[in-house]
């Protein structure tokens, strides 16, 4: 017993609907059918991984046989045959660019598709459409995609489960049912959403049909997540959009500082930001070079490199110190409070006391060293282009 595949449909998700019926999660079934390819044999089956994005053809056949469906027809749902020329950048990623892995990431959905698919008395469903890096809107609904359960508000994981003969999609982790609560935005976000669904669809349209605005695209995106001012700067570029002092990137994007395709790792809301943000510095057509708008010129001159690395031979050679004595730190301890300029701090705020202290005890220590190092050390650029530090 097996439904059909839907048009728009994940491999993954079709694969899930299956399992729901027998008790299983779709990398249970994918095990069970890993077996001899036609029933469920081996009692407890190793859990197999399913590619969305380009499942192999003797897994494909061996589902399609089991369940009776043609092999072709599964190889459409794959996301290769859908989006044939997409980069694996431009979908979305579970994580940083380091860590290995040949699938999707969670998929981020749409509550009023589900709400759809229930008035319409059919199983739910996971579209294909929700795995594109640049998609954060619904196109047909245009709500913003979740990808964080609304109730136990981990990231969401969907399963499904079978009620009243119809496949229901549930977070994974609470098991509950996934439905739109029928909650309004107001006019204002409408209109947020509205211009986003815009750039949305033009970064779509640029992507799969190799469009040459589609490396303007990937550059715009990549500078606005780029350091801010420095290599090793743990905010990014588009810091200094948000316009809000003491502003800190928060932990769970912080891996997209830096990255060269950030968008399919950022969680939706984010997407949703950074494409407004998009919008409103670039405009239609985001160019990054001397034709960008002053406002965007601002801040491609305000990224830093994105892989500046330190070679081997550039790095300053180890200065071994050897250790002091106790009376060398006591002696130490003296001339630092007989400082003229610690005997001067006792008048200042406690703070800027305590950063006066904390200067002279790391002159008193670096000692020879200090300028044994200033030796070392590679002499800074003259060709005027050193890199600030806010």
């Amino acid at each position: 017993m097996a439904p059909r595949p839907r048009r728009d449909e994940l491999l993954s998700s079709w694969m899930a609907r299956v399992a729901c019926r027998y008790g299983l999660t779709a990398e249970e079934l994918a095990g069970h059918f890993a077996g001899d390819g036609n029933s469920f044999s081996t009692p407890t089956p190793t859990p197999t991984t399913i590619d969305d994005r380009a499942p192999t053809v003797d897994q494909a056949q061996a589902w399609a046989r089991a369940c009776g469906v043609d092999p072709e027809r599964l190889q459409r749902l794959s996301l290769s045959w859908r989006y044939p020329l997409r980069a694996r950048a431009w979908y979305v990623s579970r994580g940083p660019e380091w860590t290995p892995s040949i699938v999707t990431g969670s998929t981020p959905v749409c509550l009023a598709c589900f709400a759809a698919d229930q008035s319409a008395g059919r199983d739910g469903y996971l579209r294909a459409g929700w795995m594109l890096a640049e998609r954060c809107i619904c196109p047909t609904h245009g709500e913003l995609l979740l990808d964080r359960c609304l109730s136990c508000h981990r990231r969401l994981s969907v399963a499904f489960r079978l009620l009243d003969g119809r496949a229901r999609p549930v977070c994974s982790s609470c098991g509950v049912i996934l439905a739109d609560r029928g909650g309004e935005c107001d006019r204002h976000d409408r209109n947020l959403m509205r211009w986003t669904l815009a750039v949305q669809q033009r970064i779509t349209a640029s992507v799969d049909h190799e469009n040459p605005a589609r490396g303007q695209f990937e550059k715009a995106l990549a500078m606005l997540w780029a350091p801010l001012d420095h290599p090793a700067a743990a905010r990014p570029v588009l810091a200094l959009w948000f316009n809000e002092a003491g502003w800190r990137c928060p932990y769970d994007v912080r891996h997209a500082v830096g990255a060269d395709a950030p968008v399919g790792q950022l969680p939706a809301r984010w997407r949703f930001l950074t494409l407004l943000a998009l919008n409103d510095i670039f405009g239609a057509d985001p160019r990054v070079d001397g034709t960008s708008p002053p406002a965007a010129a601002h801040l491609v001159r305000r990224a830093a490199p994105r892989r500046e690395r330190l070679s081997r031979s550039s790095r300053r050679p180890h200065v071994q110190l050897q250790k002091r004595s106790s009376a060398e730190y006591e002696r130490l301890a003296r001339q630092i409070l007989a400082d003229p300029r610690w005997i001067a701090a006792e008048k200042l705020p406690r703070r800027k006391r305590e950063r006066v202290r904390a200067g002279l005890i790391d002159a008193a220590l670096a000692g020879n060293a200090a300028a044994l190092g200033a030796r070392l050390s590679p002499r800074p650029r003259s060709d005027g282009q050193a890199i600030q530090i806010s």
